[in-house]
């Protein structure tokens, strides 16, 4: 071991690399705190860093240390990058009031970690390349399918009220009166000024606009009623 460097100065193409890694990361990062979301410039940054390391010590810095004539599967640490990265993902992924929230981050905690183990084997138009796909997919794409779908997809709405009103009865009225096909599916007690209430998730299909809801925030008993977000984001 006395003959294996411990230090040494990287080379211009790991500095580029590099480099590459933390504004391509730093990009996505930016849209996702942009959007309020969690996992924000610093997540995914370091991320990219994380990987682009472990993929630079795969490829030069065992063979470096075990020699030149040692053979080594370069991909197996790489490999474990795609495995591990899963936990951090897993960790953004949330369920908020009967919603699914963080996949699209998740996603994007992925896409972060492939860019940095990309540009460490030096495929740098590729990271870049799949970092405009990226954005090219949550900023144009993703939006203009939910616009076109919308009419045909399910919406989520919440409805907070006094148990023994009738008020979700008169709210399914509404809906039905609104042209949209609702479904129950959810309910749950809730603690709302000192009173127990009851909180019930109503999938529609349809669009649901501002009249609609101030019918059924003006029903007898209703204390709240809010539209939730798509679980895709």
């Amino acid at each position: 071991m006395s003959g294996i460097p411990t230090f040494g100065i990287p080379t211009w193409q790991q500095l580029l690399s590099l480099t590459t890694t933390v504004l391509l990361c730093g990009l996505i990062g930016f849209e996702r705190e942009f959007h309020d979301k969690d996992a924000g410039i610093r997540t995914n940054v370091l991320v990219g860093l994380g990987s682009w390391l472990f993929t630079v010590v795969s490829f030069y810095g065992y063979r470096a240390v075990a020699g030149l004539g040692v053979s080594w599967d370069a991909s197996r640490v790489a490999a474990q990058v795609v495995s591990g990265i899963g936990f951090i993902g897993a960790g953004v992924i949330f369920i908020q009031r009967d919603n699914v929230r963080g996949v699209t981050t998740a996603a994007g905690i992925w896409v972060a970690s492939a860019i940095g183990v990309a540009a460490a084997a030096n495929m740098l138009a590729v990271s870049l390349v799949v970092t405009v796909m990226y954005f090219l997919v949550v900023l144009v794409i993703a939006p203009l399918t939910y616009r076109v779908t919308r009419r045909h997809r399910f919406e989520t709405i919440r409805l907070v009220y006094e148990n023994g009103k009738g008020s979700l009865r008169a709210a399914l009225v509404e809906m039905a009166r609104a042209g949209l096909t609702a479904q129950v599916f959810s309910s749950r007690n809730v603690d709302v000024d000192a009173r127990t209430m009851v909180a019930v998730g109503v999938r529609v299909r349809g669009p649901v606009t501002t009249e609609l809801l101030s019918s059924l925030i003006a029903i007898s008993g209703m204390k709240d009623v809010e539209t939730l977000p798509p679980n895709e984001e």
